[in-house]
């Protein structure tokens, strides 16, 4: 079985575990976090208006394999991927996540460090930040808040977006292939 369906069955088992008056489907906890997506403090990749949130942890790896995949999309059918941090993996999480998001350039940092997680030859991108500032620390918290509305609390990469109705999707994981990652954002408004 694919990681994204268990993750996405123990989602669902959570969720039916709820009382009847909390459960939400998987679409209805999409809605609520795109509803707030637009506070999260995110790295905007390509301007395109058709947009994909994607809550990633500097050390996870299936988040690199998204990122890597998603190369030959980026700035293409009027795609944008906006990458939201959280730190939530392991302690080293925060100062890796902080670097990115104190870094000048939050682009640039994110690719850096995403590079060379895929290839430890590249930039070492940016090195963990010594003081995360207290702004961080919020933009974090309310990251990471903001991924638990999706009923989540450490489960990344995940993406989020509008289907062509205007129905909001979730789904975890990276797609095992360029096939069904096309298919995916095929379906992105």
């Amino acid at each position: 079985m694919r990681r994204s369906f268990i993750i996405l069955a123990l989602l669902l088992a959570a969720s039916l575990a709820r009382p009847a008056s909390a459960q939400q489907t998987p679409g209805q906890l999409a809605d609520q976090v795109l509803l707030h997506a637009h506070e999260a403090t995110a790295i905007a990749e390509g301007g395109g208006h058709r947009v994909v949130d994607i809550f990633f942890d500097p050390n996870c790896p299936y988040c690199r394999q998204l990122y890597s995949d998603l190369r030959a999309w980026v700035g293409k059918d009027d795609l944008q991927f906006r990458w939201i941090a959280v730190a939530i993996l392991a302690p080293s999480s925060l100062p890796k996540a902080a670097a990115i998001l104190q870094a000048p350039d939050r682009l640039q940092a994110f690719r850096a460090t995403e590079d060379h997680g895929l290839n430890p030859n590249a930039n070492p991108g940016v090195a963990p930040a010594r003081v995360v500032t207290p702004r961080t620390r919020k933009a974090l918290a309310a990251n990471e808040a903001l991924l638990q509305r999706a009923g989540i609390d450490s489960a990344v990469p995940l993406m989020v977006f509008r289907d062509k109705a205007g129905k909001g999707q979730l789904f975890i994981g990276a797609p095992k292939s360029d096939t069904e990652l096309a298919a995916l954002l095929a379906t992105v408004r």
